[in-house]
């Protein structure tokens, strides 16, 4: 069941970063929904950390667990949703490119999204849709800082 708050959705989008040589990279995958990139995000179940939901998510949407240095970057409202923005790192990743099917019982449940890793410096704003680009401004601060 999916948590609600005053009649709010309530949904975590997650930035999941890892170190390749000089720079961080950002894990995003093509959209089914619409042209352009997104990176891992779903509702959150009642009941369940904010926390928590941002890990089940990456691990239902791409298959990669042991996310850590998990830190919130902020909330935005979008019509009756609260978006709560994560960032997290991983030390060991997959390919450069590679395929998953998502798992998981929500409405993406079996579709297969195809991911990649871009450089966090180099990504153009108009790429990431679906809300993803909204705290892009404070991911490029924190891997600029080299937090």
């Amino acid at each position: 069941m999916t948590a609600q708050h005053d009649g709010e959705t309530i949904r975590v989008f997650v930035y999941v970063l890892r170190r390749d040589g000089p720079e961080d990279k950002l894990l995003v995958f093509d959209s089914h929904d619409e042209p352009g990139l997104e990176v891992p995000k779903g509702a959150v179940e009642q009941g369940e950390s904010l926390e928590d939901a941002a890990r089940r998510e990456v691990e239902e949407e791409s298959g990669i667990v042991g996310l850590h240095r998990l830190q919130r970057l902020g909330t935005r409202m979008w019509k009756n949703e609260r978006q709560h923005f994560f960032v997290g790192w991983i030390e060991e990743s997959p390919a450069e490119r590679f395929d998953h099917c998502v798992t998981g019982h929500g409405g993406d449940a079996g579709l297969v999204y195809r991911f990649q890793w871009l450089a966090v410096d180099r990504l153009i704003r108009q790429q990431l849709v679906q809300g993803s680009n909204s705290f892009l401004g404070e991911l490029r601060r924190i891997t600029c800082d080299g937090s």
